[in-house]
């Protein structure tokens, strides 16, 4: 039986963290990225905290790079409740036998596909069922950090850890503790942490335990760094989907391209998150019949994202607009981000070198103030990384702020004119189009 068209869709541009191994999903290649994780999963003895914007590719980065690399892992999802006893009852396998008497000398049974297992901690006397269950509650709720470190070296098996920033103070704490234990006591090739976060997790983690600087490497991860990384991203979906595209199509305008490329760069913002999100629905738009995706499909979607993030991120242009005239040095900030990429990682001292015009106080007044207003993420040992923590309300804000008359419509929302302008800072007309002989099955 044919698959239907937005199963087809939903396989290729996938919204779950995405396998790049498979050949069926879309899988841009970020090289730098995927050697730099891939050499900290094979040094032994560290761990890997990877942090970043959400939707900036995080859990699909470590996942790639695991099952590439035919690593065991298991995953364990962060909430917001989480205690220890049930971190540990996310990663410990309820027994399949009726088994008791605790032992963790077993190796799990890795299947190799995500997620991959669990620890098992192996029982040993039979028993019945409701004895079972009742013995693996009093494990879990009795497991320490000794305990799970030790199942972890002798299973020789990553634990990724998802959604830290999540996590509860005593939380992380523990995690950093079962960190310290697996590089002094139970040591093994691949018995280390992933802990994946969209906030300060790095910091978090130092700060509960910072004897863990040398056994922690951070990398943080940006979003794509242009409109032609993000239209790549997209036209190598549209091409598995086996679509023309106004970057290829013999029938499309000698300007099709560049405005295709503008209008999705306009909607989304380099997040392979947001650009999933819009591929899914162009595809939508276009259906299965039509033997490609024409520009006027493509600017019809976009116009409505970009509609719909000017309503959801309005309430953020007036928390901005006020926390500029408080501390009018958030806009040079928001200004030297702009330059360098506003989805990038930057550094603290070269912020600061920027506006050496300004007092390092009034820098540092800006920054917390950014921070508190929950539209800046400081992290690193000694806060010396920043990131915008949702780049999709600071791109939209950019959008709306190029435009003279997307301007004035946001300005309607303010009590008075913004006094600063964020340029796209691109010249599209000598954007490079790629793309333009790719050949369809």
């Amino acid at each position: 039986m044919p698959k239907h068209w937005m199963e087809l869709v939903s396989e290729v541009f996938d919204t779950n963290p995405r396998d790049g191994n498979r050949t069926e999903t879309v899988w841009l290649d970020r090289t730098t990225l995927q050697k730099t994780i891939e050499d900290e999963l094979y040094t032994k003895g560290r761990h890997i905290c990877i942090d970043g914007c959400s939707g900036s590719g995080k859990s699909s980065l470590a996942i790639t790079t695991l099952l590439k690399c035919r690593v065991s892992y298991t995953t364990v999802q962060v909430t917001r409740t989480m205690t220890w006893p049930d971190f540990c009852k996310q990663l410990i396998q309820k027994p399949q036998k009726n088994e008791r008497d605790i032992s963790i000398d077993g190796a799990a049974g890795w299947a190799g596909a995500f997620p991959t297992g669990k620890l098992e901690f192996h029982l040993g006397e039979k028993t019945d069922k409701r004895l079972d269950h009742e013995h693996w509650e009093r494990l879990v709720a009795t497991a320490t950090e000794h305990d799970i470190a030790k199942a972890i070296a002798k299973q020789n098996c990553v634990v990724l850890i998802d959604d830290f920033e999540r996590a509860r103070q005593e939380l992380a704490t523990s995690v950093s503790e079962v960190c310290k234990i697996l590089t002094q006591t139970y040591n093994s090739q691949f018995g280390k942490l992933i802990i994946l976060g969209a906030d300060d997790v790095y910091k978090k983690l130092y700060d509960a335990y910072s004897t863990l600087d040398n056994r922690l490497c951070e990398i943080s991860i940006p979003t794509l760094p242009s409109p032609g990384e993000s239209w790549k991203y997209l036209r190598l979906g549209f091409r598995k989907l086996n679509k023309f595209h106004p970057g290829n199509s013999l029938y499309a305008g000698p300007d099709d391209g560049r405005k295709a490329v503008e209008a999705i760069y306009h909607a989304a913002d380099g997040l392979f998150k947001s650009l999933t999100e819009l591929a899914i629905e162009i595809c939508r738009e276009v259906g299965a019949s039509s033997r490609g995706i024409k520009l006027h499909h493509i600017q019809r979607v976009c116009k409505l994202t970009e509609e719909r993030n000017f309503a959801k991120y309005r309430s953020r242009f007036t928390e901005i607009h006020r926390l500029a005239d408080k501390y009018p040095v958030t806009v040079a900030i928001l200004l030297h981000m702009n330059e360098k990429g506003i989805g990038q990682i930057h550094k603290r001292e070269e912020i600061e070198i920027a506006l050496s015009n300004c007092s390092k106080t009034l820098v540092d007044e800006a920054i917390y103030a950014l921070v508190k207003a929950d539209l800046l993420v400081m992290t690193g040992s000694s806060n010396e990384k920043l990131f915008i923590k949702n780049p999709s309300w600071a791109h939209t804000l950019r959008v709306y702020l190029s435009n003279p008359q997307k301007k004035n419509r946001l300005e309607q929302y303010l009590e008075k004119p913004l006094q600063f302008k964020l340029d796209m800072g691109i010249d599209w007309d000598s954007l490079d189009i790629e793309g333009k002989h790719e050949q369809l099955d």
